[in-house]
């Protein structure tokens, strides 16, 4: 199915989504990286956006509205860079509001995100 289709119009013809709506359809470490985003600068939030595995890249693309968009290729390996759209800091903003009015949630996102960094430095040590 998704073949000949590209995700943009595979996201196209989805529903449009609130910024709060949007929380439910992202992984949890993503909606806490959002949320420590909100308020940071511009250069700060696309230089992060640009470290995200690629799942989550993927996902900030092909939500409706999309999140951010890639730009023309920036090496011969036709990697892209993420431009991050308006409504990316409204999502940032409800993340935050978010994490803000449930602490436990945030707590619930550290360790889930340290759980996946040991995970990953004993896996890099064991290699």
């Amino acid at each position: 199915m998704f073949g000949r289709l590209r995700w943009r119009e595979v996201a196209a013809q989805g529903p449009k989504r609130s910024a709060t709506e949007v929380l439910e359809f992202l992984h949890p470490e993503l909606c806490a990286t959002l949320a420590s985003l909100h308020g940071a600068p511009r250069s700060v939030a696309e230089a992060t956006v640009q470290l995200l595995p690629f799942g989550s890249r993927a996902a900030l693309e092909t939500l409706n509205p999309p999140l951010a968009i890639a730009g023309e290729p920036i090496d011969d390996e036709g990697h892209r860079a993420l431009a991050l759209m308006p409504f990316a800091y409204d999502v940032m903003a409800a993340a935050a509001a978010v994490a803000e009015s449930d602490p436990q949630t945030v707590h619930e996102w550290s360790e889930r995100a340290q759980r996946a960094a040991s995970a990953v430095a004993e896996q890099h040590r064991k290699s």
